[in-house]
């Protein structure tokens, strides 16, 4: 099966593509490492409007900010319509596509169910890219996306996520840390101990063991991430800990993008907070289990990823969620993270 479907009219120059719309449902990882090639695209169509079609929650941190004049939502009730075979595609589809000069749709549609519903939809050019490569071919997921660029002949000169803010995500993002942080000459490490799955977490223990080396051998600041998933692990650490840290929790994107920016430095899992911590610039320590780092590993000017490898790593989903030894993760020490936190902070 082809991994993308090219099916344009003729795209006479730059400036006759005027509207894009760009389908990228996905968590906030899926969204920030899509974004070297979003980006291409901006520059390529300068004077394009650019839509971003996916899940809200996720896709505030490119809205208004570089990439997206605007976003909308891929989980609307009309939007099944284009995965039905012989769908009558409803009329509010009919009228949002007509005026798109362009549509890239980086979703999962093998038998092109969608892309034939969106021509009879009257699209003027459709790109679909499958947002996985085949299974035997071994590429970074950012340079996948990248791929998707020779089908417009559109060139890139980087390969690294980069998130942009507004004045205004950094000024509420200074205002939350003015109303948190006691000492603001200490060290900002800003700790996410979660992930979208409990199977990619480094052991909660290992965690608390190294909150309590951060706040009394180098006398930092903790600021500890958590998101919708990650409420048990939060408590238990807070058990653990005594409360040695400042709880980030449930802020916008665009807010939470600010404040980890601001950090001396960043240590999670294979999350979306990672991605964001490193698109943000901010140094980052990012711990692998279960999943290829070769293939997700975040991506930044200073990123750190521990990856000790066993017999069983990476494995597929299936095995994952049956797993409850975490040998991968386990390979990982707190000495080894400790090791580099020095190396991090010092540089």
């Amino acid at each position: 099966m082809e991994e993308k479907y090219f099916n344009c009219k003729t795209i006479n120059s730059k400036s006759s593509v005027q509207n894009i719309l760009i389908i990228r449902p996905g968590a906030l990882g899926d969204v920030v490492v899509t974004l070297p090639a979003i980006e291409a695209v901006r520059n390529h169509f300068e004077n394009a409007k650019i839509e971003i079609m996916g899940y809200s929650s996720f896709l505030e941190i490119v809205k208004g900010r570089f990439y997206a004049d605007t976003i909308s939502r891929f989980d609307q009730a009309d939007i099944a319509h284009l995965f039905m075979r012989n769908s009558s595609v409803p009329a509010s589809l009919i009228h949002k596509f007509s005026n798109v000069d362009l549509i890239i749709s980086f979703v999962s549609d093998n038998e092109q169910i969608m892309v034939r519903n969106l021509r009879v939809a009257g699209v003027k050019n459709v790109i679909h890219y499958e947002p996985l490569p085949h299974e035997n071919k071994y590429i970074h997921i950012i340079d996948h996306f990248l791929r998707c660029l020779d089908l417009l002949g559109v060139t890139h000169s980087n390969r690294i996520p980069k998130i942009f803010l507004k004045d205004e995500d950094v000024l509420f993002g200074e205002s939350f840390l003015k109303g948190s942080i006691v000492d603001s000459k200490k060290i900002l490490v800003a700790v996410h101990p979660g992930s979208g799955s409990r199977q990619k977490c480094w052991p909660m223990d290992r965690y608390a063991e190294l909150i309590l080396w951060l706040k009394e051998e180098m006398d930092t600041q903790i600021l500890l991430i958590s998101g919708p998933a990650d409420t048990e692990i939060v408590e238990a650490l807070r058990v653990k800990v005594r409360d040695k840290f400042i709880l980030v929790d449930h802020l916008p994107l665009p807010i939470l993008a600010a404040i980890i920016k601001r950090c001396n430095l960043f240590v999670g899992n294979d999350s979306g907070i990672t991605h964001l911590a490193a698109a943000g610039g901010t140094p980052t320590i990012s711990i692998f289990g279960p999943t290829d780092p070769s293939m997700w590993g975040p991506r930044g000017e200073r990123v750190k990823i521990f990856y000790r490898k066993s017999p069983c790593s990476p494995c597929p989903p299936d095995t994952r969620r049956n797993c409850f030894s975490q040998t991968c993760l386990e390979n990982v020490s707190v000495e080894d993270v400790i090791s580099q936190i020095r190396y991090m902070v010092t540089v």
